[in-house]
């Protein structure tokens, strides 16, 4: 697998630059009437689903006003090999949040899903729900429903999305584990140039997707079946099935999981809010910010006097807390030199004679150890009783 950096994988924005950028402003109207109609769309599918019994002329009509409501034009790629129906798992890379409904209308595949839906509508949208409190448990699941149904059902072992530009996320191995034999699927979602609005970004929430999908004029999504993958060793499974789906798609495979996008999702969003604290209500806040700063340092250096002040302002904007720069100044974690003891200069006089004078600095130098060991001592002992530590 290509040693790839996580942050290529993923759009930062949605909006293109430029010339483009101009000409999605002045979509922007269009864009939203579109939104409000395909909302009354959503609104009605979703009353006729809850009202009327589930049947097949009813699915239909769901089905086609699902396809107005998110914009969604379905293809298969003239390439493609044809669907084996000796497989009932197939599996695909995940580029979007309704990938589902994709899969629903090309492969006839459920995606097993937590959502509780009128049964005509999940049917619809490609979404079976099951018992995913556990790995095991979902297995058992979809192996049950396999056994009872005649639908097949589809697993995304990547579980997040991508930019689908660079690299797959790594397979999750277990869904390969339910049969031997499974049927690969390519998938790719692309936009219109005159709206090209990114399918996914990074830190976007499921319902800012689907907004996304309503105001754009339409989203086209293209499937490839791929040639059936038998191995009942579920672990080399998985690896050729993720580098046929890569190679169909001109991608490469990765070392990066889902749990690795997680994480630096969770940076990504740390990073933005931190970006913008400082600029709220600027310039006022800045100067409460400094005045607030000032009065932490204050506190810290009456607990800790021999820590130089600049050091303690620095922790002190990492941490923003009184108490845990005292700690890491405590623990070790912030080092420093002490600043000079005035009194301990002081004591030392010229007066005195050589044998004198070098007994006061040493007596001085012990003398300020002593103190420095004290003051330490007693912070250590005031913030363990603050905190109600233990076995400290």
């Amino acid at each position: 697998m290509s040693q790839i950096d996580i942050q290529d994988l993923f759009n930062k924005s949605r909006f293109p630059s430029g010339w483009s950028l101009l000409l999605l402003i002045i979509y922007s109207p269009i864009g939203f009437v579109l939104v409000l109609f395909r909302l009354l769309v959503v609104l009605l599918l979703w009353l006729l689903a809850s009202l009327l019994p589930d049947c097949n002329s009813l699915r239909k009509f769901l089905s086609y006003g699902a396809r107005i409501a998110f914009g969604i034009v379905i293809k298969i790629d003239s390439e493609s090999e044809p669907r084996d129906k000796q497989s009932r798992i197939i599996i695909a890379n995940n580029v979007s949040v309704l990938d589902h409904f994709a899969l629903r209308r090309a492969t006839e595949t459920l995606v097993p899903t937590v959502w509780e839906l009128p049964t005509a509508l999940s049917n619809v949208l490609g979404l079976q729900k099951m018992n995913m409190n556990s790995k095991e448990t979902l297995i058992a699941n979809i192996k049950q429903f396999l056994s009872t149904s005649t639908y097949s059902i589809a697993v995304q072992p990547e579980f997040g999305t991508t930019n689908n530009q660079v690299a797959l996320l790594k397979f999750n191995s277990w869904p390969f584990s339910i049969e031997t034999a499974v049927q690969p699927v390519a998938i790719k979602a692309l936009r219109s140039e005159l709206v090209p609005v990114h399918v996914t970004t990074l830190a976007s929430t499921w319902l800012t997707e689907v907004f996304w999908f309503m105001f754009v004029p339409y989203t086209v999504f293209t499937l490839k079946y791929l040639k059936i993958r038998r191995n009942s060793d579920h672990e080399i499974l998985v690896r050729e099935v993720e580098k046929d789906i890569a190679d169909a798609l001109g991608l490469q495979t990765c070392s990066h999981t889902v749990s690795d996008k997680t994480e630096y999702e969770k940076r990504y969003r740390m990073r933005i809010l931190s970006n913008a604290r400082p600029n709220r209500n600027a310039p006022n806040s800045q100067v409460i910010h400094s005045i607030e700063i000032q009065r932490m340092v204050r506190q810290v250096s009456e607990v800790l006097p021999l820590v130089p002040q600049n050091v303690i302002l620095r922790d002190l904007v990492k941490t923003r807390n009184v108490d845990v720069t005292i700690a890491n100044i405590l623990d070790g974690i912030v080092t420093y030199t002490p600043e000079p003891n005035p009194s301990a200069q002081s004591s030392v006089t010229s007066s005195s004679g050589s044998s004198n004078s070098t007994k006061d600095k040493v007596l001085g130098t012990t003398s300020f150890q002593e103190k420095k060991a004290k003051m330490i001592q007693e912070a250590r002992e005031r913030y363990i009783k603050k905190h109600g530590l233990t076995n400290c």
